[in-house]
């Protein structure tokens, strides 16, 4: 794909970002940027940079992107959404995989639990109950 100004502002400004905005998300944050980059040249090159490798998709409802290739795993609130950059180590037992028949070539983890936000929420909640 040809490389404009407004491709390589939304790479670089997601890439900035330590959130996972939806493509929606990003739109607001650029138009402050960019006042004339529209909503489908985001969802467009959004999708276009994950298929090339070049940013990370969160398979959520609507999907929220990563601008961080780095190696590490989410933590998602169930109730909110929110979700944080985990980084640690899990033993993958690579035998079992090839057992399989794959060839690993890499993993993610999505740990989903209640942020302390909600949990404080739930309880309050509980109590009055």
């Amino acid at each position: 794909m040809k490389n404009t100004k407004q491709r390589e502002l939304i790479l670089s400004e997601l890439r900035k970002l330590k959130t996972h905005p939806t493509a929606e998300e990003f739109h607001k944050i650029l138009k402050k940027k960019d006042n004339n980059i529209g909503l489908c040249t985001i969802y467009r090159n959004l999708e276009s940079f994950y298929e090339q490798g070049l940013i990370g998709k969160i398979n959520t409802k609507p999907a929220k992107y990563d601008g961080d290739l780095s190696s590490h795993s989410h933590i998602r609130c169930i109730s909110c959404g929110k979700i944080h950059d985990i980084f640690f180590s899990v033993p993958i037992n690579k035998v079992e995989i090839e057992k399989l028949g794959y060839k690993l070539q890499g993993y993610k983890i999505e740990i989903n639990g209640l942020c302390s936000s909600c949990a404080k929420t739930k309880k309050r909640r509980e109590k009055n109950v």
